[in-house]
């Protein structure tokens, strides 16, 4: 009889869903830990039977059960697919815990989780962008707010002002002025 020598602990782990419009998700939200030896857990699916989890503006608890017993947790990677109608998710935190322990170990995300894009995270998420770790996965977000935003300065001498670009703006928008006007 084979004896599985590496110990296994229960988890706690507390997700908080945006406020924002259209934030919940019903996507699968899947998630790794790591610590600070280079161990992980197993692939994780953050899931209740028969409840809508990662519902708008809610906090939802999962206890992960005989997963590898980490040292001091130190990053998460973070991601969803596309399953669903309302797929798309942002994600305020995530707090780990040991399961018996008063160690907790805090993920800010504030932001938006893409589809099939694998986000790492590390403790706290609060670094110098020249010590960032992630450097690429930091690079790539900020290419694509660059696409969105423009800086410019519609007043000689004035101030500079950064601008939504106009292609990015939704047809509801347009909608909505259209509306407004029609009064």
């Amino acid at each position: 009889m084979e004896v599985d020598a590496e110990p296994k602990v229960d988890y706690i782990v507390r997700v908080r869903t945006g406020d924002r419009k259209r934030a919940g998700t019903d996507a699968n939200i899947r998630i790794i830990f790591y610590d600070d030896t280079g161990n992980k857990t197993d692939k994780i699916r953050l899931h209740h039977v028969f409840k809508n989890d990662f519902e708008c503006g809610n906090t939802d608890e999962f206890v992960i059960q005989k997963q590898r017993d980490l040292s001091t947790i130190v990053k998460i990677e973070l991601w969803r697919d596309n399953f669903g109608f309302g797929s798309r998710w942002y994600c305020d935190y995530i707090i780990i815990q040991k399961k018996g322990f008063d160690t907790e170990y805090s993920f800010p995300i504030f932001r938006w989780v893409k589809a099939e894009v694998h986000h790492v995270f590390r403790l706290h998420d609060t670094m110098l962008p020249q010590q960032d770790p992630m450097a690429e996965q930091r690079w790539k977000e900020l290419q694509k707010k660059k696409k969105k935003y423009e800086v410019a300065q519609k007043v000689p001498r004035g101030p500079a002002q950064v601008l939504y670009k106009r292609r990015y703006i939704r047809m509801s928008y347009f909608t909505m002025i259209i509306k407004m006007h029609a009064w």
